[in-house]
C-alpha cells in the first residue's frame, strides 16, 4: 500500500499553490440557497435538514430537498432518474433549485473510463453506458444546468465521504453472531432471532477498542487503486487522492465553472485529518483520535461529528466561518427523530434520518465547537477545491 504520510495543513498549503483560484474573491458571498442534495446515508450523517436551521442561525436563508437511498452511488441517482423521470429526483431540473450537491461515494463504478452493461449481476443498463463517478457526475451535472443556463447563483458541490474503520466491521459480526447464539439458545423462534440479528448494532462501547486504534491518515493518504477487472475490489476510493483526481477531471470538463468560483468540493476528509491531529496532540479535549466520531465504523456519531460535517458544508457553500453558527440542534437527541424533524423549516420532501446510526450523542461544548469551528475554516480556507478565501 503506498501512502503519502505528510503533514495536512502542509499538505493542503502545498495543493493550494499548485491548483489557485480567486473566484471567490471576486463575488460577493451568498446569503441565499435552495439545495438538493444527491447521496447516501454519509451525506444523510451531516443531516441536512437541519442545514436551514443552522443557517437561519447566522443569518441565512437556505431551503433543502434531498435525494438518498441506502449505500446509493450517483449511477444509481442517475439510473433511477432516467427510468423515473416524474419521480423524487425530477427535483434536478426543478428551476426552483440553484444548488446542487453531488456524494460521490466511489466503490463499484470507478473513478472514470467505466463502460459496461451493469455494474451489479442484478441490473442491467438499457444499453451500455461510461457508470464511472467522473462521467455520471457530468450527466447530472449537465441536466442541472440546462434549466438554468444563465444563472450566475447555480452552483455544484462536490460531498465527499471519508474511509471506514476497517476492524469495526469483524467486531460488528461478532456482536451479531452471539446474539444469534444466545438467542438460540434461549429456544427463541427463527424468524424472530433473525430480525433481532439485524437490528443489533454493536455498541460505542464494544466498538471503543477498533475505534482507537483507527490510522485514518494512512486511509485517507493512500493512493487510489483502481481494479478494471473487478471494480468493486478498488482501494482506497475514499481517499484524497481519489477526490482530487475526480476535481482535477471536473475542473477540465467546466472551465468556466471553475472560474466563476460555481464549483467546488465540500472537504470532509481533509477536516478529519486536521482534528484527527490535534486529537492525537492532545488539543482535542476527551477525544484521541478522529475514530471516535464513529457510530459503527462508518456513520458518524450525532452531536459533535454529524456538526462537522454540516460546519463544513456551510464554510464551502456561504464562505463564512462556522463560528457563527448556532449548533445547539445536534446536541438533542429528539431533534434527529423523522416526526420532529418533519416539524422544521426550509424542508422541501421527506425528510428520513436513520435513527439508529445517531448512536450516543457527543456533546457539543463551547470549547469543542470553537476547535471544530477553527479547524474547519483553517481547511477551508487553504484547501485547494473549495473556491472559499480567509480574507
Amino acid at each position: 500500500m503506498k501512502i503519502h504520510r505528510i503533514l495536512p495543513v502542509a499538505a493542503l498549503a502545498i495543493l493550494s499553490l499548485s491548483t489557485p483560484s480567486n473566484a471567490a474573491e471576486k463575488s460577493a458571498k451568498p446569503t441565499k440557497a435552495a439545495a438538493i442534495y444527491f447521496g447516501n446515508s454519509l451525506c444523510e450523517n451531516s443531516v441536512p435538514w437541519f442545514h436551514p436551521t443552522l443557517a437561519a442561525s447566522a443569518g441565512k436563508e437556505l431551503k433543502v430537498n434531498t435525494a438518498f437511498g441506502p449505500g446509493w452511488q450517483l449511477w444509481m441517482h442517475l439510473d433511477d432518474f432516467l427510468k423515473n423521470p416524474e419521480g423524487l429526483r425530477k427535483n434536478l431540473v426543478n428551476p426552483e433549485f440553484d444548488t446542487l450537491i453531488l456524494h460521490v461515494f466511489g466503490s463499484s463504478p470507478l473513478l472514470d473510463n467505466n463502460v459496461r452493461e451493469s455494474v451489479f449481476d442484478n441490473q442491467k443498463f438499457d444499453e451500455p453506458r461510461d457508470a464511472s463517478d467522473f462521467a455520471t457526475a457530468v450527466q447530472l451535472i449537465d441536466r442541472f444546468l440546462e434549466v438554468r443556463p444563465d444563472d450566475p447563483n447555480s452552483r455544484i458541490f462536490i460531498y465527499t465521504s471519508w474511509p471506514g474503520v476497517p476492524a469495526a466491521g469483524d467486531v460488528a459480526k461478532r456482536v451479531q453472531e452471539e446474539t444469534e447464539k444466545s438467542l438460540l439458545d434461549l429456544g427463541k423462534p427463527r424468524e424472530e432471532v433473525l430480525k433481532t440479528v439485524r437490528e443489533r448494532k454493536a455498541t460505542f462501547e464494544e466498538l471503543e477498542p477498533v475505534l482507537k486504534e483507527y490510522d485514518f491518515p494512512a486511509l485517507w493518504l493512500a493512493s487510489y487503486e483502481r481494479n478494471d477487472d473487478t471494480p468493486w475490489a478498488s482501494k482506497f476510493f475514499h481517499s484524497r487522492d481519489y477526490y482530487t483526481r475526480l476535481m482535477e477531471l471536473l475542473k477540465a470538463k467546466y472551465p468556466d465553472l471553475w472560474e466563476q468560483g460555481r464549483l467546488a468540493v465540500f472537504p470532509h476528509g481533509d477536516v478529519f485529518l486536521a482534528l484527527d491531529e490535534k486529537m492525537r496532540a492532545g488539543k482535542v479535549p476527551g477525544l484521541t483520535n478522529i475514530g471516535l466520531f464513529s457510530r459503527d465504523g462508518l456513520h458518524v456519531r450525532g452531536g459533535l461529528p454529524r456538526y462537522t460535517l454540516a460546519a463544513t458544508c456551510y464554510a464551502v457553500m456561504f464562505g463564512e466561518h462556522p463560528s457563527v453558527l448556532d449548533a445547539s440542534i445536534y446536541n438533542d437527541i429528539e431533534n434527529y427523530k423523522n416526526e420532529n424533524i418533519v416539524k422544521m423549516k426550509g424542508i422541501v420532501g421527506a425528510p428520513y434520518v436513520h435513527f439508529p446510526d445517531v448512536g450516543e450523542i457527543l456533546v457539543i461544548t463551547p470549547e469543542l465547537k470553537k476547535i471544530v469551528d477553527d479547524t474547519v475554516w483553517e481547511v477551508v480556507t487553504k484547501h485547494p477545491y473549495t473556491q472559499v478565501s480567509a480574507k
